[in-house]
């Protein structure tokens, strides 16, 4: 199963950079050949690093998920019909992730992935300018990690 994982967000802004974050702690795990970590990208490039993949777990910072700083949630994309990741994807064309893969459906209808995982951790500090995450954020990677992992594992029929 060939599968995409995403970290969104930016590092120089305290806990937006979860996602890149978690890319980086991934990138030190033996996650299989199918496995690509993309932990700088944005806008409608999503769309090319997504397009011909069976799954894609997107990573991302998230306010408004209902847990304290911290808490580790996943999400399937149906849920964000409700909530909002801290990202629009493209600062040019303000548009979403559901947003932007309901566009690559219509564009490349065999190439998107029918299955997309988010996993997010809830920010705390989204403003400060540090390339290092508070330390809720920072103690939740790890959980993030496993989580993501398991995932994979799962894909596999490892359980």
């Amino acid at each position: 199963m060939k599968t995409s994982i995403i970290g969104i967000g930016n590092l120089l802004r305290a806990d937006d950079g979860a996602g890149p974050h978690i890319i980086e702690a991934l990138s030190k795990e033996h996650l299989g050949e199918d496995v690509d970590l993309i932990g700088d990208i944005s806008g409608l490039d999503i769309l090319d690093a997504i397009a011909g993949r069976d799954r894609v777990i997107l990573v991302d910072a998230i306010q408004g998920g209902g847990g304290k700083a911290g808490a580790v949630y996943q999400f399937a994309l149906e849920d964000f019909k409700e909530r909002q990741t801290l990202h629009s994807y493209s600062t040019h064309l303000n548009m979403d992730f559901p947003t932007m893969l309901a566009l690559g459906q219509k564009l490349f209808p065999d190439a998107m992935p029918k299955d997309i995982i988010i996993v997010a951790i809830e920010a705390e500090d989204v403003t400060t300018i540090s390339d290092k995450c508070t330390g809720a954020v920072e103690k939740a990677i790890p959980e993030a990690v496993e989580l993501i992992k398991g995932l994979l594992h799962k894909a596999e029929g490892k359980e």
